[in-house]
């Protein structure tokens, strides 16, 4: 008799472990390609520069949070972290309170497309961050911010509208 009960469930929690299998953590094909049309630069320094450490959907990967797809660019850290692996490490939660500076917030909000790019100019990328150019962070800003669903300005966005741009939340 046990066996009718445990069949169902079987079937069940495989069909739920599929479910999940198949659907990619990021941006969906659809965001990037609308993200790529938009600002075709700002997807190739996305490849190039970017996606080795968050992932070819911004999907995050080992260190790197994710960017791109449901919960990225979280206004506060670890805000809307469900599912991060990186939100609940505790050794990396242990070397980012070492390395602050006492009562520093974890870091600075990300409310807008200036928010961002200050981020990322500050920090980004950590290999060879000297090697890109302004030009080259307005179009990771602006491809980041097409692939979650904002509007881009005519001209796209840069020092004179960033400001005004709002990181859309999904």
């Amino acid at each position: 008799m046990s066996f009718h009960f445990a069949y169902p469930t079987v079937i069940l929690c495989g069909l739920a472990w599929l479910g999940c299998a198949s659907v990619p953590l990021g941006a969906t094909t659809e965001e990037l390609a609308r993200a790529r049309d938009q600002t075709a630069q700002g997807g190739t320094v996305f490849a190039n520069e970017c996606a080795s450490c968050h992932g070819q959907r911004g999907e995050g990967l080992a260190n790197a949070g994710a960017i791109l797809g449901p919960a990225a660019l979280p206004e506060y850290p670890r805000s809307e972290g469900v599912g991060d692996p990186t939100v609940t490490d505790p050794q990396l939660i242990q070397i980012q309170a070492q390395s602050r500076p006492a009562g520093a917030a974890w870091r600075d909000p990300f409310r807008n497309a200036q928010d961002l790019y200050t981020f990322t100019t500050t920090h980004l990328p950590k290999s060879h961050a000297s090697a890109l150019k302004d030009g080259d962070y307005w179009a990771v800003v602006s491809f980041l911010l097409a692939a979650q669903g904002a509007s881009l300005p005519q001209g796209g966005i840069g020092p004179t509208n960033a400001a005004s741009i709002p990181i859309p939340k999904r």
